[in-house]
């Protein structure tokens, strides 16, 4: 009998230790984010750069696995080695500033708030996809290889590119002016109020809300730029 509940108390312990793996890091100075292979990221605006990890129970990974390095003012973060099947990894971010950000790979990064700053830099590649609000004079979004790119809030020039299935959604994002190219199938719903230059080929796709008082527009090879509602 002693033994049976010696047994359950140490699988229990198992079971709670291997659930719980947490772990925070101090980090270094950075300005950009790089985001690979299946883990989700959640950045959050503070006066200290640090990192939390949190490794779901079902995962095949320990905290060991988890890379977080700065290099060149940019944090990238992925995995240890080739394999990463069952991830489960989630990853909440405290930034100072921020410019860059780039998801891959099946990676994924939100933000909790608005992200201000002066320019704002966002890819997305290899299904992988960035969900962000942004205030921002200046945004540069680049969604490929059905990478998706989501945006709201404000900005006064975005410039969106799209290709390889790749999706850009700023629907929600009041721009001023606005420079869309969509190819190979790449899709771009953008809002433009005073100007847009925008381009299609080869099945890609724009959109575009607003009434801009400049605007300058071309398709080729099955390619589509229309004013929606």
């Amino acid at each position: 009998m002693k033994k049976l509940v010696l047994t359950y108390w140490l699988t229990a312990m198992m079971v709670v230790a291997f659930a719980q793996q947490k772990e925070t890091r101090k980090l270094s100075s950075f300005k950009g984010i790089k985001v690979s292979q299946a883990i989700d990221v959640y950045l959050k605006k503070g006066d200290k750069e640090e990192a939390r990890i949190e490794i779901g129970p079902d995962s095949r990974l320990g905290l060991s696995d988890v890379l977080t390095d700065v290099s060149g003012a940019t944090l990238r973060v992925h995995l240890d080695g080739g394999s990463w099947k069952r991830v489960d990894v989630k990853v909440y971010i405290t930034y100072i500033s921020l410019e860059k950000i780039s998801a891959s790979s099946a990676a994924n990064v939100f933000a909790d708030a608005t992200i201000k700053c002066n320019s704002m830099e966002i890819t997305a590649s290899s299904a992988g996809s960035v969900e962000i609000a942004i205030d921002a004079t200046s945004v540069t979004a680049d969604a490929s290889s059905a990478g998706r790119i989501e945006l709201e809030g404000k900005t006064k020039s975005l410039d969106a590119e799209a290709s390889s299935a790749g999706n850009v959604d700023a629907y929600s994002l009041e721009s001023e002016t606005v420079n869309a190219q969509a190819s190979s199938a790449g899709s771009i719903k953008v809002v433009a109020s005073k100007e847009i230059d925008a381009h299609a080929s080869s099945g890609g796709d724009v959109r575009y809300r607003g009434n801009p008082s400049r605007t300058n527009t071309g398709s080729s090879s099955g390619g589509s730029v229309k004013k929606s509602n």
